[in-house]
């Protein structure tokens, strides 16, 4: 799911950790951090799709939250929004874009009837990720394109949550911080070569990885703060 004004919303019981998280990310907004971060995710979807926005192509944003990155990639190509979250698909920023709710491992879409797949910032919720993958290859065309996006859990300041180091922490702390955060669904476990080892099972070709920097500090460092990945199924 895309972050929404304060990143997940709904949160029952208020705590020193909610009050921190949402005070982190009101700043990040005041810079207009968010704004600036999906026009850089649509450009870097462009750069890596474009062959395949197409008219008449399908393509479907998974976990569109409300739509405002979906909203930068309209074009003579077919686009829906997925998400599992219907307030979020509610409050869509581009009522005119179709959308959908369902969940990632269960896509109302026939085999082999989709031309791309776009899922930013998805798969570290899934605690099923082999499933994951399991199901976009059936629905993707012979061909056909998969662009993902995953955040680096592991990065000094983790980027859900907005807490340092959470990967280093017991599991008791992290269960606090998640759920005080909105994210009990965050799968901590999602590396760069856990993703990897599930896309190749499920028939998937590695085509290109980008490193994501959003501060110049972090490229300085080389320490990066996510990653895109392109994967292509087979050709028929």
């Amino acid at each position: 799911m895309h972050d929404l004004t304060f990143g997940r919303v709904g949160l029952s019981e208020r705590s020193g950790i909610t009050a921190l998280y949402i005070a982190v990310v009101k700043v990040l907004h005041a810079f207009r951090f968010y704004h600036i971060r999906n026009e850089r995710y649509a450009s870097l979807i462009w750069s890596l799709a474009r062959s395949s926005f197409r008219e008449g192509r399908l393509v479907v944003d998974l976990g569109c939250g409300p739509g405002a990155m979906t909203a930068l990639l309209r074009g003579e190509h077919k686009l829906v929004g997925l998400d599992s979250n219907r307030e979020s698909l509610n409050h869509f920023s581009d009522p005119r874009i179709p959308r959908i709710q369902a969940r990632a491992e269960c896509l109302p879409f026939r085999s082999r009837s989709v031309d791309v797949i776009l899922a930013i910032s998805v798969i570290e919720h899934v605690a099923n990720q082999s499933a994951f993958f399991g199901e976009i290859a059936r629905v993707l065309r012979p061909g056909g394109s998969l662009v993902l996006q995953v955040p680096e859990l592991r990065f000094p300041i983790e980027p859900h949550t907005k807490w340092p180091l959470l990967h280093i922490w017991n599991p008791s702390l992290q269960t606090r911080i998640l759920a005080a955060t909105g994210y009990k669904d965050l799968n901590l476990s999602t590396s760069l070569p856990s993703i990897g080892a599930f896309a190749e099972r499920a028939g998937f070709q590695t085509r290109r990885v980008i490193p994501v920097w959003h501060f110049r500090l972090a490229r300085i460092f080389q320490v990066p703060m996510g990653y895109f990945i392109a994967f292509k199924t087979e050709d028929a």
